[in-house]
């Protein structure tokens, strides 16, 4: 009984086309997933993920390889394997660059920070501006709540300007440089970034030891600094066989044309929208920071597409 049951579930399932649909999708995906691997695998136009093993470097400078820092080089291996076999998570880092990297470097490049320092943004985010941690840590930079009031960033129930790229970019610089200003190495101010300057100055003055790559440390922030640099030659690959990889990739995403306005208050935004002829789906990915449906009294630069 129980066999004809199941049988008459299937045809069922047959007539309403669900399981003909699911098969369908798992033979295009899969299909997909297979050639993209066969094409970026295989032959002269092979994707390989590399890195120039005797020069790895960060923040202009050399990353201690050695075989007395055997430990580095499988910290480093670790990350790089990781992030190079996947492949899903790399195209998305391709498509969103366009977006966000360019004022990344240059906010960067005006502040005298090394280049390098980008792709810790890729760490923490993977370039996504509305993504929030279990910690509370939220938009592109990952700022706390508190570490976002302190460099500027308004943070409270009708607004959180941590979803403010442009405001929260700059604010990161400011970080940046008062951590390198703290330990005069790049290196250990992107560590700090992560384990917060305390807790690193703790772990450095515990050990006796003035460097990154030869403290111990707790496994994120081991891996951090590490994580970074191996996004940073992932990424470098792609530019290098670009012309491959864009047969497959197709587009990136574009910036949008926008134009910044100045608002001193809307009460609701909902109704703003309708009465400026804004589509408020719009209003609301161009500004993440908007969290509530209304905005106090002050300056607010509110961004909306060029029509």
């Amino acid at each position: 009984m129980f066999k004809d049951k199941s049988i008459l579930i299937f045809v069922e399932m047959l007539k309403n086309n669900t399981l003909l649909g699911i098969v369908y999708w798992v033979l295009f995906f899969g299909v997909i997933w297979v050639f993209l691997l066969s094409y970026f695998r295989e032959g002269d136009d092979a994707l390989v993920f590399s890195y120039p093993e005797e020069t790895i470097n960060f923040a202009w400078e050399l990353v201690p390889m050695w075989w007395w820092n055997l430990n580095n080089k499988q910290r480093f291996d670790k990350e790089f394997l990781q992030s190079s076999n996947n492949l899903y998570q790399f195209y998305l880092y391709v498509k969103r660059y366009p977006l966000y990297v360019p004022l990344i470097e240059q906010e960067l490049e005006n502040a005298g920070i090394p280049n390098d320092l980008k792709y810790m943004a890729v760490a923490e985010s993977a370039l996504r501006n509305d993504v929030v941690s279990s910690a509370w840590a939220a938009g592109i930079w990952q700022f706390m709540p508190e570490t976002a009031k302190r460099y500027g960033l308004e943070v409270n129930e009708l607004v959180d300007e941590r979803y403010h790229f442009e405001k929260a970019t700059r604010a990161a610089v400011t970080y940046l440089w008062e951590l390198y200003e703290q330990f005069d190495d790049w290196a250990l101010a992107a560590a700090a970034y992560n384990r917060w300057e305390n807790w690193l100055r703790r772990d450095m003055e515990s050990q006796g030891v003035d460097n990154y790559y030869d403290l111990y440390l707790n496994e994120e922030t081991s891996r951090y600094v590490f994580r970074i640099i191996a996004i940073k030659y992932v990424i470098e690959s792609y530019f290098d066989r670009k012309d491959i990889i864009d047969k497959i990739i197709w587009w990136v995403y574009d910036v949008p044309d926008t134009t910044t306005i100045l608002v001193t208050s809307i009460e609701d935004l909902a109704s703003w929208c309708k009465r400026n002829w804004y589509n408020y789906k719009d209003i609301k990915i161009l500004n993440r920071w908007i969290v509530w449906e209304s905005l106090p009294e002050g300056n607010w630069e509110v961004t909306i597409l060029n029509k």
